[in-house]
């Protein structure tokens, strides 16, 4: 598997934690601290920005 490719699938995982991460965020429940979530979603987002990065080097015109 190509480079880029490893890239995107990653991006596109990333993307779906982060959106169920917000979920759970939104309804925090007891299980979870708010804070801990907090903290998790602000590491998956500096992790996809950095693919992203990675993809704008490779690729810029295909981030659109």
């Amino acid at each position: 598997m190509e480079e880029q490719d490893r890239l995107l699938m990653k991006k596109h995982e990333l993307e779906q934690l982060i959106m169920d991460n917000q979920e759970r965020y939104l309804q925090s429940s007891y299980a979870s601290h708010p804070a801990d979530l907090a903290s998790h979603l602000q590491v998956l987002n500096i992790e996809l920005e950095r693919i992203n990065e990675a993809l704008a080097q490779d690729n810029p015109e295909q981030l659109s």
